[in-house]
């Protein structure tokens, strides 16, 4: 187990699943009846209230597990958020990408400052590998 770290909850994302498939399922029958039933004094307010909740549930459950992986995420990234950027040469150095106190994560990658998408590193850099490469001139001009 890793310090700082959100372990993965395979039971809480299996349950978001299962939840996300009812959901699913239970749209199929309910959207065409609200379909038919806009305009007409048909409309009931018990099916939209049920409906209603259930999105904003599942959302709001969604939105909290979503929030645990990225404080994982980001108690792994090293504090000054230079990242060097994806495809440079590995014997050539490259440049690194400042990629904010909140980075937007893009599959493995994240989205630097100016738009590159850089590899992660997890926990700081004793090395200093992020110190060899060049500054992206367009990130340090963006940094506050």
């Amino acid at each position: 187990m890793r310090i700082g770290v959100a372990e993965p909850d395979l039971s809480g994302d299996l349950r978001l699943l299962d939840r996300l498939r009812d959901l699913h399922d239970s749209l199929a029958a309910e959207v065409p009846w609200f379909a038919r039933t806009i305009g007409e004094d048909a409309l009931r307010p018990d099916i939209l209230r049920d409906l209603g909740e259930r999105l904003a549930d599942l959302g709001a459950d969604l939105i909290a597990r979503a929030d645990e992986l990225c404080i994982g995420m980001l108690a792994l990234l090293p504090d000054h958020g230079w990242l060097p950027e994806v495809g440079a040469q590995r014997r050539e150095p490259g440049f690194a990408h400042q990629v904010g106190p909140r980075p937007l994560r893009c599959g493995r990658m994240f989205v630097g400052l100016c738009g590159a998408a850089c590899y992660p590193l997890y926990g700081t850099d004793p090395a200093g590998k992020t110190a060899r490469h060049q500054q992206c001139s367009i990130c340090v001009g963006r940094l506050p």
